[in-house]
């Protein structure tokens, strides 16, 4: 008899990767969000941040600790690369955020927004990139959600001291302000929504090369990844 061997994005989409109490709460984002939409386009980045806010919590949903609890072990035992296998954890992980993201660009599209191509190839797309890259890389080794509340928390920190995050120095450095200023949108990529000064050239692009180069880093580390497959007691 042929063994069936599972399809990994198949796979994670049929155990769940998410509660169930995080994608209600994402899709009644999506309902006041497409309301906000049709009603007021011009608030397009009130809606897009809430989805943000939510991919936050739902992006990092945790691969080591399951792994090494065997909830992996139909794909893990297997002889394929893990780094795929990683890669199809990344996509479902991030996929319910990105079909909200989607669903209120396409409802922007409709009502004539004028901020909706960036949701699709802009700074506002480098928003939902940076998010939910760097929300599942850090997630990688925390349990499910933990990357999201220690993202709050940073940057709720940095609300309290009223910090103005894209400022600089005065008489810094080209250097200087590049470097700020995509540290800054790593760590607050939510300032790429809406209205914010002028950034530093090139500043934007190594905001998002910085979560890609660190996600591509995590998939080759999941090679060689100690799971303790068929050992545990």
């Amino acid at each position: 008899m042929k063994r069936v061997r599972p399809n990994a994005v198949r796979y994670f989409l049929a155990i769940g990767l998410h509660p169930a109490y995080a994608l209600i709460v994402l899709g009644a984002i999506v309902v006041v969000g497409f309301v906000t939409v049709v009603l007021q386009p011009a608030e397009l980045d009130s809606a897009l941040g809430m989805v943000l806010f939510a991919q936050m919590f739902l992006a990092p949903t945790g691969f080591v600790g399951r792994a090494r609890q065997g909830h992996f072990d139909p794909l893990l035992v297997r002889p394929v690369d893990r780094m795929w296998i990683a890669a199809a954890h990344c996509f479902v992980s991030i996929l319910p955020g990105l079909v909200a993201w989607l669903v209120l660009t396409t409802a922007a599209f409709d009502s004539g927004a004028s901020q909706a191509f960036s949701a699709i190839a802009g700074v506002r797309a480098a928003a939902f990139l940076i998010v939910s890259t760097l929300a599942w890389v850090v997630g990688f080794w925390l349990p499910r959600g933990a990357a999201g509340m220690l993202w709050m928390a940073l940057l709720m920190v940095l609300v309290l001291q009223r910090a103005e995050l894209l400022a600089v120095p005065a008489g810094s450095g080209w250097l200087s302000v590049f470097a700020l200023h995509t540290a800054t949108l790593v760590g607050c990529p939510f300032l790429l929504l809406g209205r914010h000064p002028p950034l530093a050239p090139g500043a934007l692009a190594a905001s998002t090369v910085v979560p890609l180069l660190l996600l591509l880093s995590v998939w080759r580390r999941s090679r060689t990844l100690d799971v303790f497959l068929m050992d545990r007691p």
